[in-house]
């Protein structure tokens, strides 16, 4: 091992100069810190510059993209869905057979809805739009059924092909909008906080029902009033 006046050299390091070099971007990020302090720069300016040295220094490093903290805010908000109609239709089953009178309606899931049909001749009297008591305290708690639901509801009333012989209502398709409106009346009661559009078909979809059915069942069929939850959210 050579000497020289004595003094034994050093093995030389192949790493000693990350030493240097470390020290070098130590004293050149405080050269940058200090000339920030005594100037004016731009937020934006200091941020592209912060960057681009970054990215010069350690090439490897993962690039940090900017992000829309708004967008990602927008969609961190929950949104209400309407609930699913045969899962509804599930709960309706279970809730409407508990009352002698709603158990004998029928709910039906449609294509985009759940249809709940209510026999006229089990909620009205012949060609009235007055209620039975017994049939206002099932439709009250139709409502509250109903309640707990972000679906939007419409009332559609039905009639068979028999001509009405009364003095209050001169057509089948008035006494069906006035039931229908009164059903809907009486769902808002039971705690159903939606708007409910009311309809009166009277029997224009009489011909709609299977003709394979006797001629008796199908007028008994017809002579309803449809409780329709939609897709759709409702509108308070």
């Amino acid at each position: 091992m050579a000497k020289e006046n004595g003094i034994e050299e050093s093995k030389s390091d192949p790493n000693s100069w990350m030493v240097i070099f470390a020290d070098l971007l130590a004293l050149l990020l405080t050269f940058f810190v200090l000339m920030f302090s005594m100037s004016s720069v731009q937020v934006q300016e200091w941020q592209a510059l912060v960057t681009s040295l970054s990215e010069k220094l350690n090439p490897e490093r993962a690039m940090i993209q900017e992000i829309d903290w708004n967008k990602i805010d927008e969609a961190l908000v929950f949104e209400e869905q309407a609930l699913n109609l045969d899962y509804l239709k599930n709960v309706f089953e279970e809730k409407l057979s508990h009352d002698p009178i709603l158990t004998r309606s029928t709910v039906t899931v449609l294509d985009d809805r759940l249809a709940i049909s209510l026999p006229s001749d089990l909620i009205f009297e012949l060609g009235q739009a007055e209620l039975a008591p017994d049939a206002r305290g099932a439709m009250l708690e139709l409502g509250e059924a109903l309640r707990s639901i972000d679906n939007e509801v419409i009332v559609v009333g039905h009639s068979d092909l028999a001509p009405i012989s009364g003095r209050f209502y001169p057509t089948n398709w008035e006494l069906s909008l006035v039931r229908a409106l009164s059903i809907a009346k009486l769902i808002r009661s039971g705690g159903y906080r939606g708007n409910i559009e009311a309809y009166g078909n009277g029997s224009s979809r009489f011909n709609e029902l299977d003709e394979s059915i006797p001629l008796d069942e199908r007028y008994h069929l017809a002579r309803r009033v449809d409780v329709i939850v939609l897709e759709n959210k409702k509108d308070e």
